[in-house]
């Protein structure tokens, strides 16, 4: 069940962008080196020939890219070893690919297993000069097609990115914006902010040297990428189970309890003794959380 590439293009602007240096705030910084992504896919019901037309994603791509011109560039250092964005106008990866063995239908299948090649080969993150966003448009053999999008995370975190994809689609269909705003000056601590101590779980104490040598696990012979489908029935009755016994005037959402149940999952695979304490953390989108906030528009890491 291979995945055949056919063609990788870069796209860049329009239109050329000014060619401008980005520092990365902080909050950007302290992100792990690595790209988020996700991808959707779209069934071909109709069985509509050239379904989601590549040509028109391209011209929409270079269009919303005018906007997003940070993308289309490369980190680069400065000499006090900081990362900066340089808009330099390289533009994003765009990967065409073919899955001729499968539907799209499989993908429901629980013992279905991702085909080699469905996730694009990613750089290296914090490499300089890497392209900053990627994405790959895959064929499956009923004309169906899986978008996958993947970008840096000092870029931006999940808000950000998820913001980009729907104005490319509103780009696609022609319709307006709101432009991003790239200042991440924005994030600068003003006066004399307060600090608070984290909970006594979250400190991360230092290892000794004698732990140091201790190996923490044993290694890793190979991992297999499987997709688990939830329906929306399921996704009722999780909702349903876990909001049981929840006190009045609280709420949890669909999300909440899908976590909450892999969460219970993961725990019992590991088999951890039972009267040990776990937890687990979530980061959230902290634009509406500052005081003042930042604008949702604003295009950059707000991870809390």
């Amino acid at each position: 069940m291979p995945v055949t590439i056919k063609k990788v293009l870069y796209v860049k602007p329009a239109k050329p962008t000014r060619h401008v240096q980005i520092p990365l705030s902080n909050c950007d910084i302290i992100m792990p080196p690595y790209y988020i992504g996700f991808f959707s896919f779209f069934k071909n019901d109709l069985k509509i020939n050239n379904f989601m037309n590549i040509q028109k994603l391209l011209t929409s791509l270079e269009d919303v890219l005018n906007d997003y011109y940070p993308l289309a560039g490369t980190l680069k250092s400065v000499p006090d070893g900081r990362s900066i964005i340089d808009c330099n106008d390289r533009g994003v990866q765009f990967i065409i690919t073919e899955c001729s063995d499968i539907k799209i239908n499989q993908l429901e299948n629980n013992k279905w297993v991702i085909p080699h090649g469905l996730v694009p080969s990613l750089p290296i993150a914090n490499k300089i000069d890497s392209v900053l966003f990627i994405v790959q448009h895959t064929t499956f053999a009923d004309g169906s097609v899986a978008l996958g999008a993947f970008i840096n995370h000092y870029i931006t975190d999940w808000f950000g990115l998820s913001t980009f994809m729907k104005n490319w689609g509103r780009r696609a269909r022609l319709e307006q914006i709101d432009p991003p705003i790239h200042d991440r000056s924005l994030l600068k601590a003003s006066g004399n902010p307060q600090t608070h101590a984290p909970p006594e779980y979250f400190i991360m104490k230092p290892r000794s040297e004698k732990a140091s040598n201790v190996q923490q696990s044993p290694a890793i012979s190979s991992l297999t990428t499987k997709i688990f489908h939830f329906s929306q029935d399921n996704l009722k009755r999780l909702l349903e189970y876990y909001s049981a016994g929840i006190s009045k005037g609280n709420w949890i959402s669909t999300n909440d309890a899908l976590v909450a149940h892999i969460w219970r999952a993961v725990t019992k695979a590991r088999k951890i003794d039972l009267n040990t304490e776990v937890f687990c953390g979530f980061t959230v989108n902290g634009r509406d959380r500052l005081i003042p906030p930042i604008p949702e528009s604003y295009y950059g890491n707000v991870v809390l």
